[in-house]
């Protein structure tokens, strides 16, 4: 018994899905090629740096300042007061206190987001500052003296930890 199949699809191919999804599979490719190629032609690569050389020499010298600090028994402890936006760092150390603090918070991935702020002397181990508005980010703390002799570094979770501590054991 010769059986017929009745059931033949006689709808055009554009009026059916399948050549459509194959169709857009290419479309989609130069879609998204445009806007790689527009993403990569408008930003600038903040990230990296064109003189290798002197960034090399800054390691060695940050290295010198971070033991200047792990001597001195530097310490510091921030804490940030969301009410008021006021930065508090705790500094303790073997010898006296500078009269100001360089604060400096590097973003993760955007140099143009990177933020410096200069901390005064409050009470004789406290510094306080105003801080402005942060984006919700693993900001790079940097914490150095007003003469550059010593310098602290870490990352910190704004604005999740309202708490940290920086030392030389940690860096």
């Amino acid at each position: 018994m010769n059986h017929m199949n009745n059931d033949l699809d006689t709808q055009p191919w554009y009026k059916q899905g399948w050549p459509w999804a194959l169709i857009a599979i290419p479309f989609l490719t130069v879609v998204a090629g445009v806007i790689t190629l527009y993403i990569a032609s408008n930003t600038t690569d903040s990230l990296v740096t064109d003189d290798y050389y002197k960034e090399g020499k800054k390691i060695n010298i940050n290295i010198e300042k971070i033991e200047a600090a792990k001597s001195l028994g530097i310490k510091a402890n921030i804490q940030l007061e969301p009410n008021s936006n006021l930065l508090i760092l705790k500094l303790t150390s073997n010898q006296a206190l500078p009269k100001t603090l360089n604060l400096n918070l590097a973003h993760p991935t955007q140099k143009q987001k990177d933020v410096s702020f200069v901390l005064s002397h409050l009470t004789e181990n406290d510094y306080v500052t105003s801080l402005e508005s942060l984006e919700h980010a693993y900001w790079h703390i940097k914490i150095e003296d007003e003469n550059k002799n010593w310098l602290l570094k870490g990352r910190w979770l704004y604005p999740d930890n309202k708490n940290l501590t920086l030392d030389t054991s940690n860096i």
